[in-house]
């Protein structure tokens, strides 16, 4: 008892604990509400756009909020112990795109609806992670593969968006990546609109090709 005695002072005046302490809860993030502003409209009659559940890679399909130290090894891609996102990646930035571009819940529309021109969006996360070039600097960065098919169109695209972390931690992170995903979701959606009116031009020109070589009437 004697010999404890020291011991336990020791650790009275360090602030340290014979007893394990519990580890404190994770903070659980997300993309936070959607301003009004950001949110289109539903896409007007009669076309529909099916918004597939975006993929990723294995590694990233669970809720672990990813960092790397590109000062000493970029290749390690490290989860932040204490901060999680609330849902995978992915399945965050599928809820924004389909708000955005579908206007709904594409998963609904009924391929019964035959008179409606159906469009198909298809997408692939390949990176979502907070890099630091430093310490105490750090960015966003999001990068994804977007495939558009519908009426005879097929067109791919990869989108890169980076933004600065306002602080060198998991909050910082957060809003960077929030910002990146925002600004990834509108491009898609300007995307998709014009390819969708290019596809549109197109057909109308065949059209009008087609009807050149018809015989004119008699009268």
């Amino acid at each position: 008892m004697r010999q404890l005695a020291p011991v336990l002072a020791l650790c009275a005046l360090s602030g340290c604990s014979l007893f394990p302490s519990k580890a404190p809860p994770k903070t659980n993030f997300d993309f936070g509400p959607e301003s009004t502003a950001s949110v289109s409209s539903a896409t007007p009659s009669p076309v529909h756009i099916v918004v597939h559940q975006i993929t990723a890679p294995t590694w990233m399909e669970g809720t672990a909020m990813y960092y790397r130290l590109a000062y000493q090894n970029a290749a390690v891609p490290m989860p932040y112990a204490e901060s999680d996102w609330v849902m995978s990646p992915a399945a965050l930035l599928t809820q924004r795109l389909r708000s955005n571009v579908a206007g709904k819940d594409s998963e609904t529309v009924h391929a019964s609806m035959h008179a409606a021109a159906f469009y198909s969006l298809h997408a692939e996360l390949l990176e979502f992670e907070q890099i630091f070039d430093a310490p105490d600097r750090s960015r966003g960065v999001l990068r994804l593969r977007a495939t558009l098919e519908g009426e005879g169109t097929r067109v791919q695209r990869t989108f890169t968006v980076e933004r600065p972390a306002r602080t060198p931690n998991a909050a910082g992170g957060v809003i960077a990546l929030t910002e990146c995903s925002d600004e990834v979701v509108r491009s898609i959606a300007e995307w998709v609109s014009a390819s969708r009116s290019a596809s549109n031009e197109a057909a109308t020109a065949d059209i009008e090709a087609s009807r050149s070589f018809l015989p004119a009437e008699r009268e």
